[in-house]
């Protein structure tokens, strides 16, 4: 391989190639109900690199600061994926479920051990809990009221819901909703499409008249914490 600028014809395609490869697998299956198709994404994922992004905008500190705060101690991670945001929050002494699709990405989840500071950064350099939680990766379709059940003290959701299609996003996040406790938090995280975006999930909490949390302020219902990404 040649080093600096003086790369080959045939050099400067394979990295063209790849790179083209790389932004076609990082789009996600159109399906939400097909755990294979789920399980090849997140091989390739894994094969391309893209893993390293997944934990870009994740910073639970304000999260847990509230979760403390108004004693709640359960969480549902929701579309988990390979994320350890899980077991952040659980080093930060919560019982925390993670539900995803994939069967594949679930039995890796259980195998890894990150290190404790990946996971400190992850809730925003809070304390770690004397006594930690515990933490359950389960396989299996969030459309359905069986699997974790619940109810939850803090429900979160990153760039699951905006997946389903417009025809389904009413049922889907009823689904998970149905699952938070009162009092509790959903958090949802959307990534937003700079072409084309629609936070159907905002719009829902509305027409329901959810309050927002507010930083600092008692939880005395089940209130909406709303988080965006753009890129």
């Amino acid at each position: 391989m040649s080093s600096g600028d003086d790369f080959s014809e045939a050099e400067l395609r394979a990295i063209s190639e790849r790179l083209k490869m790389a932004a076609t697998v990082m789009r996600p299956p159109k399906t939400m109900v097909d755990p294979a198709a789920w399980d090849q994404w997140w091989r390739d994922q894994v094969e391309y690199g893209s893993v390293g992004f997944m934990h870009m905008f994740i910073n639970d500190g304000q999260l847990v600061d509230a979760m403390r705060a108004n004693g709640f101690r359960t969480v549902l991670c929701v579309g988990n994926g390979l994320s350890q945001e899980p077991r952040a929050l659980a080093l930060a002494g919560f019982d925390v479920t993670a539900l995803d699709l994939s069967p594949a990405v679930t039995g890796g989840n259980r195998e890894l051990d990150p290190p404790e500071d990946m996971l400190t950064k992850l809730i925003g350099g809070r304390s770690v809990a004397a006594v930690r939680g515990s933490v359950d990766f389960i396989a299996g379709d969030l459309m359905d009221p069986a699997m974790c059940p619940g109810p939850y003290d803090v429900v979160i959701e990153r760039k699951t819901l905006q997946l389903f299609p417009a025809e389904q996003s009413t049922a889907a996040i009823r689904a998970v909703t149905d699952r938070l406790a009162s009092p509790g938090i959903f958090f949802s995280h959307s990534h937003r499409n700079l072409k084309v975006y629609s936070n159907r999930i905002a719009d829902w909490i509305n027409a329901e008249e959810w309050p927002r949390f507010r930083p600092g302020e008692p939880v005395t219902q089940r209130i909406a914490w709303f988080f965006s990404s753009s890129g």
